[in-house]
């Protein structure tokens, strides 16, 4: 369906001219595809498969790390849990739900700060059960991601201070979609960070992909009481 709800007429692809630069954890390899029209979202999703020249990955890096990762204009690069590579082709292929801008990538290891990070107080949210969590009597805004993800990890201090500032009204639960491929596969999520706000019962009320800000979250439990 297009932005309007309406049956795609068309599907184009082209080769952006002018891509975005990477993410700071990974390497582009090859170029960046532009698929039209904009707004566009599939159910179910469609599978895309990509090609990529070996004599393009970073040094050190195997051909089975490689994934395609979504371009999103105000959100950024994106991640996907799913993939599948195939070594002998040069294929990687995974799942989209709506038309960005896609490339090949490649991760790469971040070179240590100047400044030691500081040791947070702040709670695991990875370590809470999410089960448990929505058995506990309270709302719970439960987030899929996975730790390498630059929006999640955007989203991460902010989910960590509602977490405290919330700490008697609202249960806030990260869930590492490449560990918990269960829960994962149970919501149907296909772009990650995905974030799903559920009731006192434990009934889905929302959920958002991608950067959502914090105060844009706590409009949305302002919504359901949650003050």
């Amino acid at each position: 369906m297009d932005k309007d709800g309406k049956p795609l007429q068309f599907i184009q692809t082209i080769i952006d001219p002018n891509p975005p630069p990477p993410p700071e954890d990974a390497h582009i390899v090859g170029a960046v595809y532009d698929l039209r029209p904009q707004g566009a979202t599939f159910d179910p999703p469609l599978k895309l498969t990509l090609s990529y020249d070996p004599e393009e990955l970073p040094r050190g890096v195997r051909e089975s790390k490689v994934y395609i990762a979504p371009y999103d204009e105000g959100t950024g690069w994106g991640g996907w849990y799913y993939k599948n590579v195939d070594t002998e082709r040069h294929r990687v292929a995974t799942r989209i739900d709506h038309f960005a801008r896609y490339a090949v990538l490649a991760p790469r290891e971040l070179t240590s700060p100047k400044t030691p990070p500081k040791p947070s107080p702040q709670p695991d949210l990875a370590s809470i059960s999410l089960e448990q969590a929505l058995s506990s009597g309270k709302p719970t805004l439960a987030e899929f991601g996975w730790r390498t993800c630059i929006p999640c990890k955007m989203m991460k201090p902010i989910l960590e201070e509602l977490a405290v500032e919330y700490k008697d009204k609202l249960n806030v639960v990260i869930v590492e979609v490449y560990e918990h491929r269960d829960l994962t596969y149970q919501y149907r999520i296909m772009t990650i960070p995905t974030q799903i706000f559920f009731d006192s019962s434990g009934r889905e009320v929302t959920r958002h992909m991608g950067f959502w800000s914090k105060e844009e979250i706590i409009a949305q439990s302002q919504k359901m009481g949650i003050d």
